[in-house]
């Protein structure tokens, strides 16, 4: 897993000569709840799988900032989570929304998947296409294992990917450009670039990269380098049984589409079973 946080003009950094007194957005995981506010279909989604399976123990790979951590846990008080994430600056966003919302049922954890420890659990998550991030299938399958000997045999493990887009995947350059505004009267400007596709491997190089207009007319920037590999189903199916779970169905989109039924190119939602 590659991941840059590259904090340029850091308005909590004295040293920099372009610093401004503007501590609120010190780095990209703290925009990031910012620029993913509206996407909720898949936080309902992942609450109504954790309602279903009503877990005393569950775990979720890939927690970033919280955005279905804390809805999981506002939604379950009796269920103890696991909320595990490697970058050390979400996990400090979500520990800090966890103390100002008085929860204590969620124990943080930064790490990588392959590196957890834990057993018995009732059901894990990896929503929003964590595993994107693992761009060695190797690395995957370990992962994959990692995750099935932290469930009790008969838990639950979901999770999402994108499904690779062939037209898209002939692009570089500029694929997204957003301007967010909060309530503080700050202006963030994003652009996504996607470069260095490598479709060998199935790599691309994703450049997030923001600009932060302040309420008193200063700006800074924040980026977020780094790189995914996009999975295709046929080569996903073969890790997910090795590592010893049943596959139960594979949905197209948050929905409930049974894949190849939904609109292209749609999602990979997996809803597996461990044996």
């Amino acid at each position: 897993m590659d991941l840059n946080h590259d904090n340029a003009n850091n308005p909590n950094d004295p040293n920099d000569p372009k610093s401004v007194n503007d501590p609120k957005y010190r780095n990209v995981a703290s925009v990031y709840d910012l620029v993913y506010e509206t996407r909720t279909e898949d936080v309902e989604f992942y609450l109504e799988q954790a309602v279903k399976a009503a877990p005393l123990r569950l775990a979720e790979f890939g927690c970033g900032t919280g955005r279905v951590t804390l809805k999981l846990a506002e939604r379950l008080p009796d269920t103890r989570i696991i909320a595990v994430d490697m970058d050390a600056d979400e996990v400090e966003v979500l520990e800090d929304s966890l103390r100002a919302r008085g929860i204590d049922t969620v124990e943080t954890r930064c790490e990588l998947i392959q590196d957890f420890e834990g057993e018995d659990l009732d059901l894990a998550i990896a929503p929003f296409r964590v595993f994107q991030h693992v761009t060695d299938p190797v690395e995957f399958e370990a992962c994959l294992n990692r995750v099935a000997r932290s469930l009790r045999p008969g838990g639950v493990f979901v999770f999402d990917l994108f499904n690779p887009s062939v037209p898209l995947l002939a692009r570089t350059g500029l694929i997204a450009s957003q301007v967010f505004e909060d309530g503080d009267g700050h202006r963030i400007e994003r652009t996504v670039n996607v470069n260095d596709r490598d479709h060998f491997r199935q790599t691309q190089f994703v450049e997030e990269d923001y600009t932060v207009f302040t309420p008193e007319g200063g700006t800074y920037d924040l980026h977020w380098h780094y790189h995914t590999r996009y999975y295709f189903l046929g080569e996903v199916v073969p890790l997910i049984e090795r590592a010893g779970f049943e596959v139960v169905r594979v949905d197209s989109d948050y929905r409930g589409t049974p894949f190849g039924k939904g609109p292209y190119p749609g999602d990979l939602v997996f809803h597996l079973v461990r044996k």
